[in-house]
C-alpha cells in the first residue's frame, strides 16, 4: 500500500501529523501569529479531517473545505457540532456563499498547488474576506543551511510545490499587499522548516 493510500484514512493521517509534531506546529503558529476572537467567521481551506476546530476559541463560526470525501465525512461526523464541513474547493461561488470571513486559513495547502492554482485560489480567498480580514498560511519551506533531515522531508513531501520564501511571496503579493512573513524551525518534533504568512486585505 502506498503512502498516499495510507493517508487516505483520516485517523492515520492525523496520527502522523501529531506524531511528527506537524499538527502541534499549526496550533503554535496560530497562537503566535493569528489572534482569533469568539464570533469570528473562519474559513479553513484544506481542513483535512477537521481536528483544528477543537483548538479554536468557542463561539467562532467555522467552515472547513476539503476535496477528500473521507476526510470531510469524518469531520462532519466527529466535529459537526463545532462547524460546517464542505467537500469541495473555495471557488468564486463558495466565496460568495460563505463570506465575508474574518479569517481564511490554509494549513499545509499552498505547497500542493501549482502557481496558477495557488494564484486563482488566493483570488477567491480575497473575495471571501471582509475588509481588514486576514489570510493565514503555513507550509514547508526551503531555506539556506537547513538541516539535512528537514530538506529530505521537504524533498519527499506529498506536495510537489514546496517553495522558498520568495517563491511563496511571489504567489501572494499581487493579491495581498500587506504580508507578514515568519520562518520557524523549532515548532515541530522532527526537524522541519515552516514558512508562515499572515496577509491582510485592504480596508
Amino acid at each position: 500500500m502506498s503512502i498516499k493510500k495510507i493517508f487516505d484514512h483520516p485517523l492515520v493521517y492525523q496520527w502522523f501529523q501529531q506524531a511528527g509534531g506537524f499538527f502541534g506546529a499549526r496550533i503554535k503558529a496560530i497562537e503566535a501569529y493569528l489572534p482569533i476572537s469568539p464570533g469570528d467567521k473562519i474559513l479553513d481551506v484544506g481542513c483535512g479531517p477537521g481536528f483544528i476546530v477543537e483548538s479554536l476559541p468557542e463561539g467562532v463560526m467555522y467552515t472547513g473545505f476539503d476535496t477528500d470525501a473521507k476526510y470531510i465525512g469524518y469531520a462532519q461526523k466527529r466535529f459537526g457540532k463545532r462547524g460546517e464541513f464542505v467537500c469541495g474547493v473555495l471557488d468564486e461561488a463558495a466565496a460568495e456563499r460563505y463570506g465575508p470571513a474574518n479569517v481564511v486559513m490554509m494549513n499545509g495547502v499552498l505547497h500542493h498547488l501549482s502557481d496558477h492554482e495557488a494564484r486563482e485560489t488566493l483570488g477567491f480567498i480575497a473575495k471571501a474576506l471582509c475588509p481588514g480580514g486576514r489570510l493565514f498560511t503555513l507550509d514547508g519551506c526551503y531555506v539556506e543551511g537547513q538541516p539535512a533531515v528537514s530538506r529530505y522531508l521537504l524533498d519527499h513531501d506529498r506536495g510537489p510545490y514546496v517553495r522558498t520564501r520568495s517563491g511563496y511571496l511571489g504567489l501572494i503579493d499581487d493579491t495581498f499587499p500587506f504580508v507578514d512573513v515568519h520562518i520557524e524551525s523549532a515548532i515541530s518534533r522532527v526537524p522541519y522548516t515552516f514558512l508562515i504568512m499572515v496577509a491582510r486585505k485592504d480596508v
